[in-house]
């Protein structure tokens, strides 16, 4: 039932247009593409950020800020397609040595003392498509504005997934959640997660984290992430 209704999901997302024509006040290109208009493509980039169908089940989900660069997606597509088969789906998604996943994986594995992997979460952003170009620290992009538009989005994801905790990194995440759900955070990621370092909404824990490579102590991050297992 799960995979029907995300499905039903990638289908609305093809159609929305929000973010297609995006500028900014000075002028700036701030267009995203679209990654769900092809259903084919959406479903054949082999990444952790996209390895949707095979987690519906997970008791955690993670939601990052944005995808990052179409050619990065684009990449990815070509090389599963030249090999459609679940070993090179699995092989690529373990090629992938982003500094992102690296960390994710540290804190998870280390926080839950080995018990817990990122291959058994359900990740996601708060934005749903994709930049233009190559560069993913560019200011091509409105992050408030796309996080607003993808908000639906997200909350179709949770309600879709049923997660028993939510795990948000950097600012626009948790933002989106909080407009969602209506409920208060702070004026920044840091007054964030020293007052409101967990949020019960619904049926499910909201902890927000920084960015797993921001310039933060590890020891001070990991103590977020132990947060997790008393819920599991």
């Amino acid at each position: 039932m799960k995979k029907e209704l995300f499905d039903e999901l990638l289908v609305e997302l093809g159609k929305c247009e929000k973010c297609l024509n995006l500028k900014k006040k000075t002028g700036k290109d701030c267009s995203l593409i679209n990654i769900y208009k092809n259903n084919m493509f959406c479903k054949n980039i082999p990444s952790i950020w996209t390895d949707w169908i095979n987690r519906l089940d997970s008791k955690i989900m993670i939601v990052g800020q944005d995808w990052g660069p179409f050619n990065d997606m684009k990449k990815l597509n070509e090389l599963y397609c030249k090999q459609p088969t679940k070993d090179n789906w699995t092989n690529l998604i373990e090629q992938e040595k982003s500094a992102t996943k690296r960390q994710l994986e540290y804190y998870i594995k280390e926080s839950s003392n080995n018990k817990y992997s990122l291959n058994e979460i359900f990740i996601t952003n708060a934005i749903m498509c994709a930049r233009q170009g190559d560069n993913y620290r560019g200011d091509n992009i409105d992050l408030k504005k796309s996080t607003h538009n993808c908000s639906n989005y997200l909350m179709k994801q949770i309600e879709i997934v049923k997660p028993k905790i939510v795990l948000t990194l950097g600012y626009y995440p948790i933002l989106s959640l909080s407009k969602i759900y209506d409920f208060e955070i702070g004026n920044n990621l840091k007054e964030t997660i020293k007052n409101y370092p967990e949020i019960k909404i619904n049926d499910y824990i909201v902890i927000p984290l920084y960015h797993p490579v921001a310039q933060i102590r590890k020891s001070e991050q990991l103590e977020q992430y132990k947060r997790i297992w008393k819920y599991l």
